[in-house]
Formats: structure tokens, C-alpha cells, sequence
């Protein structure tokens, strides 16, 4: 199982991850739960790469099935060590899992033999079980030289029957932090975003003693002392999240923890910051992504510029030591003036910031609004990276787009870490504009 090398746009080596990839963690445990079978995960994202390398691994381990862990931005990599597979004349069965083979199952065809959709634990299972893959949920194949799309895979009801990643198949040690997963899915729909197309708006999720039980492993097995919640959004309701800390605290655990979060209303309250804070969360983000309220509606937030106000409020009052928004600029229906709000918004309240340009994702709202007004049609994903506009939209140019982000960047982005006592993102902040800027100079 292969989570392969992710390399920047304009920058030279490769990236390095921040966490182990716990989805193919998630695929091994279970195959692992029901057959006796030797499986290896081999991350790229720590590990280096080169093709040299990776046909040494294919040669030294001699598998019979591969798996790759596919996102949109990093699948053409994926097609290539395929590719490379392919040429090595062996009998060797290659499946791609993650958001892109579900999002667009048919371009991973290009060089893989399977493409598994959705939740990947009970397909690969089944691929690995021999079962016909003509009955098995989930997947797209190709078969007589025609493609098949089997229909979509139940959703998992119960993830607490899920055993835990597979820990022991990772080298803990190289991972500069450590996360988990409570949840799968987000009810919301907002238009940029591709977690409704991947999970439909269905939200599954574990049970606060089950998610507890993963962080005491995890601190007394690996002396993890800081934990990192991938989910969607931690506090679906208020709760939730007290129901989550108050396991935590009645453990009496020695960690920390981090978390996304909506801002909406009706997901904070004074008693979750506050319990939250007791339980030692140290870092907050919130997505608030815009201070235009016509913005928001465009954007199908679901959320008002005071309610996020509010909740940021709120969390400084409870003492969480990092506050944080994600923001974008280029957002649909978005205007210079709409964009000044953003600022005034940011300025106005004690908030960090991290800052994108909004990127249209393949099968979301977003893309399929640009690529009817004619504004985009395909996107080269290897020279995307967040921070440079692949399209306009239907306010503004892409270099109306660029210039409010440098200007967003400048005067308010980086004046944000300095408030916020936030070094580190201060010196991200400034390697992103950077590096940007050297990348319009040089497209000149």
C-alpha cells in the first residue's frame, strides 16, 4: 500500500508530510483483521523517492496486489509509478483508493486496473478475498476493454467496528505530528468544497469513548502528547465536542489536541470553549473563508459574518492559545469591495489567518459554475497550489485574483501572525508570497 511523494509546484524536492496517511492505515487494519496476509505501507510523503527506488521496492517486496492512495493534486504521480509497475513485465494488480479515484474513478484507469470508490476498508477486502469484481460494491474497472462502474458502496454505519489504523506498519518516530479521525462525511454543502461529493452529505460517527480509547493507545503506546483531528469538523453540535473532553478529562490523559471547526451558531457555545479548554485544546480553526455576508450565501456557508465573530470571540474568552480562520480570496460571487470586508473582518477581531486562493476542485459546485460560463474546462493539477488562481471568476480576473491575494498577504495575512504571536506561519506566510511572486515573475 503506497502513498505516494507529493512535490510542490514551483519549488525544488520533495514535500515532506506532517502525519501518517491514516486512510491506508484504516485499509490495512481491516484487511489485516480478516486474512492472513503480509501487507507493507510504504509512505512517500516521509520516505524518499525516486523511480530508481521504486522499482527496487517493487523487485525487494515482489507483491502481488498494489494499492495507491490517490488525491486529485498528486494523482498524476500515482499514474506514473503505476506506469512504472507496468513496464516491469510483472503479474502484479494495481488499485487506486482516496478522493480521486472516487471523484474521477475513470482517470486512474489510465494505468491502474481498479479504481475503489468511497470508503475503501470492505472493497479492498473483497478485491483481496478474490471475490468477482463484477459483484463487488465500489469500484471501476476496465474489462474487455470497455470500463465498468459497479453502483456506489453502502457507507460503513458503525465505524467504532473498525479496528484502528495499523500503527505498527508506520515508522511513528518520522511523523511530526500525530492525528485521528472521529468522523467521517459533513452535512454541509459548501460549493467549493469536495466532502459532499465524496460522502454525500452523510456524516458517520464514532462514539467519544472509541475516539478516547485510540488517543489513550496512542499516548501510552507511542507517547504521543499532542493529538490532531482530521475530521471535518469536530463540533457537529456543541455536545459532541463536551462529550469528547469530558472522556478525555475523566481519563485524566497528559495530552493536547487541536481541531477544525464550524462557526456556525449552532455548533459553539461558551460551555464547549470552555470544556474544550479544560480538556487542553490548544488550537482552533474555524472556516470562515470570507467577512461578506453575500459571499457566505454564495458560498453556501451556512453561516453568518457575526456568528463567526461570535464563535471567535468566544474561544479567546476560554483561553484556547491559538485561534485561527481559513480565508480565501476568489471566492464565487466575490468582489474587490467583498474582499475589503474580508480585511475588516480579520482586523477587527484577535484571529490568525491562513490563506488561500479559492481553488475549484474537480466535481464540486465551484468547477461546475466556472466551466459553464465557459471560464475553465481542464486544470493541470501538478501546477496547482492553493495560493496561485487556475481560473476568474464571475467578478473578478485571475489577475485581479493575484493581486488581492499579494495585497491580503502583505497587509493583513502577515500582520495577523505578528498579533497573533504566530512565528511560524509568519515565515510561511512569507515563503508562500514569496515563492508566488518569483512564479508570476518567471511566467513574464
Amino acid at each position: 500500500m503506497v502513498s505516494p511523494p507529493y512535490y510542490k509546484p514551483y519549488s525544488k524536492g520533495q514535500f515532506i508530510a506532517d502525519s501518517m496517511p491514516l486512510g491506508l492505515g484504516y485499509i490495512a487494519a481491516y484487511a489485516l483483521s480478516k486474512l492472513e496476509i503480509d501487507v507493507k505501507i510504504i509512505d512517500y510523503g516521509i520516505e524518499k523517492y525516486s523511480d530508481d527506488i521504486w522499482k527496487q521496492e517493487i523487485t525487494d517486496y515482489c507483491p502481488d496486489i498494489i494499492g495507491f492512495s490517490a488525491l486529485t493534486l498528486g494523482y498524476r504521480q500515482v499514474i506514473k509509478m503505476a506506469k512504472i509497475v507496468g513496464e516491469l513485465k510483472r503479474s502484479i494488480t494495481i488499485l487506486s483508493g482516496g478522493a480521486h479515484s472516487t471523484i474521477m474513478p475513470n482517470d486512474m484507469l489510465e494505468r491502474c486496473d481498479i479504481a475503489v470508490r468511497g470508503e475503501g476498508e470492505i472493497s479492498f477486502f473483497e478485491i483481496l478475498s478474490g471475490k468477482r469484481l463484477q459483484d463487488i460494491d465500489g469500484i471501476t474497472y476496465n474489462r474487455d476493454g470497455c470500463v465498468w462502474s459497479n453502483k456506489d458502496r453502502q457507507r460503513i454505519d458503525n465505524l467504532d467496528e473498525l479496528p484502528m489504523p495499523a500503527y505498527q506498519l508506520f515508522d511513528y518516530k518520522m511523523y511530526r505530528q500525530h492525528s485521528i479521525i472521529g468522523s467521517r462525511g459533513c452535512p454541509y454543502n459548501c460549493v467549493f468544497c469536495a466532502s459532499p461529493v465524496l460522502w454525500n452529505r452523510i456524516m458517520k460517527l464514532r462514539t467519544p469513548a472509541n475516539i478516547v480509547n485510540e488517543i489513550q493507545f496512542l499516548n501510552t503506546t507511542y507517547d504521543v502528547k499532542h493529538i490532531v483531528f482530521q475530521d471535518d469538523t469536530f463540533n457537529l453540535t456543541p455536545q459532541r465536542g463536551i462529550e469528547i473532553c469530558d472522556e478525555i478529562m475523566k481519563r485524566g490523559l497528559n495530552i493536547s489536541f487541536s481541531t477544525q471547526m464550524r462557526a456556525n451558531k449552532e455548533c459553539v457555545s461558551n460551555d464547549l470553549f470552555e470544556r474544550m479548554k479544560q480538556a487542553n485544546c490548544v488550537d482552533v480553526t474555524f472556516g470562515i473563508e470570507t467577512g461578506s455576508n453575500k459571499v457566505m450565501k454564495s458560498l453556501n456557508k451556512h453561516l453568518t459574518v457575526k456568528e463567526a465573530g461570535n464563535a471567535v470571540k468566544m474561544a479567546h474568552q476560554a483561553g484556547i492559545r491559538h485561534v485561527k480562520g481559513f480565508f480565501m480570496v476568489g471566492n464565487w460571487n466575490e468582489t474587490t469591495l467583498d474582499i475589503v470586508k474580508t480585511w475588516y473582518f480579520i482586523i477587527r477581531n484577535p484571529i490568525d489567518t491562513v490563506l488561500t486562493v479559492c481553488t475549484p476542485l474537480p466535481a464540486t459546485d465551484f468547477f461546475a459554475k466556472l466551466k459553464t460560463l465557459g471560464y475553465i474546462d481542464k486544470v493541470d493539477w501538478t501546477k496547482v497550489d492553493w495560493v496561485t488562481p487556475v481560473s476568474r471568476t464571475d467578478k473578478m480576473s485571475k489577475s485581479t485574483i493575484l493581486l488581492f491575494y499579494y495585497m491580503t498577504v502583505i497587509f493583513i495575512h502577515l500582520p495577523a501572525h505578528i498579533r497573533s504571536g504566530n512565528p511560524k506561519g509568519l515565515i510561511k506566510g512569507i515563503w508562500n508570497f514569496g515563492m508566488n511572486k518569483l512564479r508570476l515573475v518567471s511566467a513574464k
